[in-house]
């Protein structure tokens, strides 16, 4: 083999940080590693015309952003061949290069920075003897010119893979005593928790329960992640809610104090609980329905923007429903009828009036009766004991498989039936544990305060609780707010007021 003129040289670090990387945003490592083959390169012989920087990404948080040495996808060889291999695209393009004659030979730092896997060191070779092109490292470790070079590569990446492979078993043997010890694993802090992962900060706890209920209750999620913006409140790194990040916080186990390994969870952690295990089931279930509706564009901004009903399209049946929305560029908001410009009032007005009812209405002796629960005879207490007892079962129905006792089939089908009355329990329970949105208006000493602080998705609750608003077609022309235009259906038939 004659020395390279068009040589590749692959650069690869498994741990890069985002602490490591220079002014220049490469990772000081690399640019080491790239100048250290270019060197070696000249002082050989070899001229080296394409680096290929292969890596992992590691951010601030500690998780991987890049490729593993260890997981595996369906790759593409350099023959063409479809297997399953490590996760390798730089690593793959220079065989892929090699191959095809674009270059004569590939110079790495050393061994364990080309492969780790026998798999890839096997393709490697293939490609290495096909191609008939010197493979080499600066370290001199990495040579597959003779036999003997081979056999000593074999030898070094088993023995390395080996190391790997402990190293891997004890890092993850240590994550599960942490984890059911109730360690947290590092990275940002979770919301709603101190730094150790345990010491519960209350103030962003009465944020989780706030929108746990509210989201079982009906509200969505842009609109609290809307109002907890309003508020001035942010996420642990300082930024405005979004959607996206209130659904990850409150999909968490974590809050209804249950610990988690590798996804599942495995143990109840030592700290208390922010949420009740069933108001979490109960986010679970809508936040990860498949079939859930998710409206498009922002959160409504306003009290009856997709609540007030069109009183032309929709009948006095209410067979059809039309929603009123907000008009755009308008100088004063008013509601109009999503279909046509056939109808629109003031918001102003509309408003005030709706929520003049609505604050009259839990003014009354009888506003107690509209908390009378969906399902009064749940035994909590029972519901809550079976399921422990079932979630007990399953653990034992896991031992016994390990130990032989039962085999597969009887595995899955236990687990099947248990997981199934798990969610029937949680379902009945849902009814039990989570409040009515009407709870902190019920009895207050001033109604009209506690609307007035409540936020506008709370405010939106009340108002489908309660009831159904059509604006009607005005028959009188002028400016002044007819009240009778406006009508309100009371979803719990009222008694006359004595």
């Amino acid at each position: 083999m004659g020395k390279p003129q068009n040589g590749i040289g692959l650069v690869r670090l498994s741990d890069l940080r985002e602490n490591d990387l220079g002014e220049d945003g490469q990772g000081k490592g690399l640019v080491d590693q790239e100048q250290r083959i270019r060197d070696h390169g000249k002082a050989i012989g070899w001229k080296i015309t394409r680096v290929i920087v292969e890596n992992d990404i590691a951010s601030s948080d500690g998780k991987k952003r890049g490729v593993s040495a260890f997981k595996r996808r369906k790759v593409t060889l350099a023959d063409g061949r479809t297997e399953w291999r490590t996760f390798r695209p730089g690593f793959r393009e220079c065989l892929a290069l090699l191959m095809k004659g674009d270059h004569d030979g590939l110079l790495a730092l050393d061994l364990d920075r080309v492969v780790r896997d026998p798999r890839d060191l096997e393709d490697l070779i293939d490609v290495a003897e096909q191609s008939k092109m010197p493979v080499e490292s600066v370290t001199g470790s990495l040579r597959l010119a003779t036999d003997a070079d081979v056999t000593m590569a074999r030898v070094m990446v088993a023995v390395a893979n080996k190391a790997s492979r402990d190293t891997a078993r004890r890092v993850s043997a240590a994550r599960q005593r942490q984890a059911l010890a109730g360690e947290y694993g590092g990275g940002k802090r979770p919301y709603g928790f101190d730094v150790d992962g345990r010491t519960v900060l209350p103030e962003e706890a009465a944020v989780i329960v706030e929108c746990s209920e509210r989201l079982v209750q009906g509200a969505s999620l842009r609109s609290m992640a809307l109002d907890l913006r309003q508020r001035g409140l942010v996420t642990v790194a300082g930024a405005p809610w979004r959607a996206e990040g209130l659904r990850e916080v409150l999909l968490r186990p974590r809050n209804a104090g249950r610990i988690v390994y590798r996804g599942e969870e495995i143990a109840d952690a030592p700290w208390p609980p922010i949420v009740p295990l069933e108001t979490f089931r109960a986010v679970q279930r809508i936040l990860t329905d498949p079939g859930r509706v998710i409206n498009p564009g922002a959160a409504p901004k306003w009290l009856g923007s997709r609540l007030y009903h069109c009183g032309i399209c929709t009948p006095a049946d209410l067979s059809v429903r039309v929603t009123c929305h907000i008009r755009v560029g308008s100088r004063i908001p008013a509601y109009r009828c999503g279909n046509q410009a056939h109808l629109i009032r003031s918001m102003e007005h509309t408003d005030k009036y709706v929520v003049g009812a609505v604050v009259a209405r839990l003014m009354r002796d009888d506003a107690a009766d509209l908390l009378v629960p969906a399902k009064p005879d749940v035994d909590v207490a029972g519901l809550r004991a079976e399921a422990k007892a079932i979630r007990g079962n399953l653990n034992e129905l896991a031992a016994d498989k390990a130990l032989g006792l039962i085999d597969r089939a009887q595995l899955l089908a236990g687990t099947t039936k248990a997981k199934a009355r798990l969610a029937e329990i949680d379902g009945e329970l849902q009814g039990a544990v989570v409040e009515s949105p009407l709870t902190p208006l019920i009895g207050a000493e001033d109604v009209q305060a506690v609307w007035d602080s409540l936020p506008l998705s709370h405010k939106r609750l009340v108002l489908a609780e309660l009831m159904t608003v059509r604006i009607l077609p005005s028959g009188k022309r002028g400016r002044g707010f007819d009240p009778s235009t406006v009508e309100i259906r009371w979803n719990k038939q009222m008694p006359e007021s004595k």
